[in-house]
C-alpha cells in the first residue's frame, strides 16, 4: 500500500498550527509573573512588571495612578472612596486642612476626618444662621407723623 498523498491545503493548515505552537511559547516567555509597585523621586510611581526573559516598567505621575485604581475597581465591580493619608507621606497637595473651602477644591465629604467634617458641620450651620437671620423682617418704629 503506498502512502496517502497530503493536499496542499493540508499542509498549510499543519504550518498554521506550527506557527500558532511557536507564536504560543514566545508570548509565555514575554508574560509577566509578577506585578510591583514602587516610588520614584519626586513623587513618581512606578509599576514594573517581571517576566521570565524580560522586564517592563511604567512611570506614573499620581492622577495617572488614582485613575488606574479607578480602572481596577471598576473591572471588579467596585466603587472606591479615595482619601489622602493622613500623614507626612501625603506630599501631594490635598486641601484638606481648611475643611470649610475643601468642597472648592473638589475634596468630597468622606476625604475628611471626623473632627474636619465636625468643624465643617459647625461652619455651614453658622453660615445658614446668619442667612436666615439677614432674611428675617425687621420692623421698623412708626415714625410721629409731624403734621400732629
Amino acid at each position: 500500500m503506498s502512502p496517502k498523498k497530503i493536499s496542499e491545503t493540508r499542509k498549510k493548515i499543519h504550518d498554521i498550527y506550527e506557527e500558532n505552537e511557536y507564536a504560543s511559547l514566545i508570548q509565555g516567555q514575554t508574560r509577566a509573573r509578577s506585578l510591583t509597585v514602587g516610588t520614584t523621586t519626586g513623587g513618581i510611581i512606578e509599576v514594573g512588571m517581571r517576566g521570565d526573559h524580560s522586564n517592563l516598567w511604567y512611570l506614573l505621575h499620581p492622577v495617572e495612578a488614582v485613575e488606574i485604581i479607578e480602572q481596577l475597581a471598576s473591572a471588579a465591580g467596585l466603587q472606591v472612596a479615595i482619601r489622602p493619608k493622613q500623614d507626612f507621606t501625603t506630599w501631594r497637595s490635598w486641601d484638606t486642612t481648611t475643611p470649610e473651602t475643601a468642597h472648592w477644591v473638589g475634596t468630597a465629604p468622606w476625604q475628611l476626618t471626623d473632627e474636619q467634617r465636625e468643624h465643617l458641620t459647625e461652619i455651614r450651620a453658622k453660615n445658614i444662621k446668619a442667612i436666615e437671620e439677614s432674611k428675617e423682617v425687621k420692623s421698623l418704629k412708626e415714625s410721629k407723623n409731624e403734621s400732629e
